[in-house]
């Protein structure tokens, strides 16, 4: 009797304590100093979620929706935890949040690139662009007018061309803005083949 009792009861606290994967953060993260972003995981109906920042409980949220202006350069250690409509902790899922200084700029701007089709180096990449989504790329000739502009977020980077036309090797120059707060760079790319 004793026993079947306590399989029985074995079996109610199974039942209580699944908790589906709460799905996973887009880790690791790199945001400037300032920058509001939004963290999230998939929810399950019931469920109340734990954020913890450095281990840090962040009272204010409990929905599967987290919110955070990040104002400290710093590396972040961010957690969040399911806990279902029984209470049960589900598991931890975790990632690094890079925060880097606002008024460091973390564009890798290379001097030169060959559109010569070899397949190397055949567009002008330019690195960690993805930090900065609203980023703008401009290309002016030597006599200062537009040959070349990118859409937001840089998603094609440049060929060397102008109206589908290759350009002539040269020093061409470059304005790239990153849209927060009038943040412009200058300076100049060549064309080599």
């Amino acid at each position: 009797m004793l026993d079947r009792y306590r399989n029985r009861l074995i079996f109610i606290m199974l039942i209580c304590c699944t908790v589906t994967a709460a799905g996973q953060m887009t880790m690791p993260d790199n945001v400037c100093a300032g920058e509001t972003r939004h963290y999230f995981v998939y929810p399950t109906p019931g469920s109340t979620y734990i954020w913890r920042v450095n281990g840090v409980i962040q009272t204010d949220f409990s929905s599967h929706v987290f919110e955070r202006t990040w104002s400290v350069a710093d590396t972040f250690l961010l957690e969040v935890q399911e806990l279902s409509f029984e209470g049960c902790p589900g598991p931890v899922r975790s990632g690094q949040v890079i925060v880097c200084s606002e008024n460091k700029i973390q564009l890798i701007i290379h001097a030169a690139f060959s559109p010569n089709g070899d397949l190397v180096n055949d567009v002008w990449n330019i690195g960690n662009s993805e930090l900065y989504p609203e980023i703008e790329v401009t290309i002016y000739n030597r006599w200062g007018q537009p040959v070349w502009k990118s859409a937001r977020g840089y998603p094609v980077p440049w060929d060397g061309k102008s109206t589908g036309a290759p350009l002539p090797v040269d020093s061409y120059h470059y304005v790239i803005d990153l849209h927060n707060a009038g943040t412009l760079i200058v300076g100049s790319v060549t064309i080599v083949r």
